[in-house]
């Protein structure tokens, strides 16, 4: 089983014990979203993390029969056995340290390994967290051939980079284009550039793309920006108590 998979049944889990609270403790409004959010993170089919909650589900009293009429797979067992004890708080954190990337560790260890301190955000941060971060990205990755001027080039992430955009792709010819990803909730929603993903776009200018993903999770619209500084999005800069630039606007996918 690949780790993608281990993660996705923690989740569902997490899901089937703590049901709606569940929800709302990873920042989430419903199990859909919950649903698309956490695999799009993990760049897994949604089914999938609804599928192991309701293979857990006869277990907890949660209102669901789930599949109550098959024995459970013995590495769903091992995993019920391993974390099904964890309070909401403990496995909260769990999941959230996975499924942020913050630990690679293979989940067939005992969870004290994950249980103390690992300064992951909680609430509403974090589904925040998920729609802005890796989720976006796995969603351009595997739709960034859609753009025209995306169609022909080679793809390289550079997230883990720190210069300024998230993604290289270079064409046949010519210069490479950069592509920093963004994704909202809604069809219409605040964006942030850091201060160094603001000057990579000055700088860049008609080379550097923002990639909005609007209505993501569940029903996903991209947006592709050329030159955002001057494509009629006004930029508000902010400067936070530890002096740190970052540059907001609001960004709409119409109708």
């Amino acid at each position: 089983m690949t780790v993608r998979n281990k993660k996705m049944m923690l989740a569902g889990l997490f899901l089937s014990k703590f049901n709606a609270a569940g929800v709302h403790a990873l920042g989430y409004n419903s199990f859909n979203e919950a649903y698309h959010g956490l695999a799009a993170v993990v760049g897994g089919p949604w089914r999938s993390v609804k599928q192991y909650r309701d293979e857990f589900d006869p277990v907890f009293d949660n209102g669901r029969k789930g599949w109550h009429k098959r024995d459970m797979h013995p590495t769903r067992t091992a995993f019920l056995k391993e974390f099904g004890g964890l309070d909401l708080e403990e496995f909260s954190q769990l999941v959230q340290t996975q499924f942020a990337g913050e630990s690679d560790v293979d989940l067939e260890v005992n969870h004290e390994t994950f249980s103390a301190g690992i300064g992951v955000s909680t609430g509403e941060s974090f589904a925040s967290r998920m729609m802005t971060g890796r989720g976006a990205e796995n969603y351009f990755e595997e739709h960034y051939c859609d753009v025209p001027r995306f169609a022909p080039c080679s793809l390289k992430r550079t997230t883990d980079w720190g210069c300024g955009f998230d993604f290289k792709l270079t064409p046949p010819h010519g210069r490479f284009l950069a592509v920093e990803v963004k994704g909202i909730k809604k069809s219409r929603g605040r964006i942030q550039l850091t201060d160094k993903e603001y000057k990579m776009a000055s700088t860049l200018q008609c080379r550097f793309f923002l990639y909005v993903v609007t209505r993501f999770p569940l029903e996903p619209k991209p947006l592709a920006i050329e030159n955002p500084l001057h494509a009629g999005i006004s930029f508000e800069c902010r400067t936070s108590l530890v002096e740190q630039r970052v540059w907001t606007a609001n960004v709409s996918a119409g109708a």
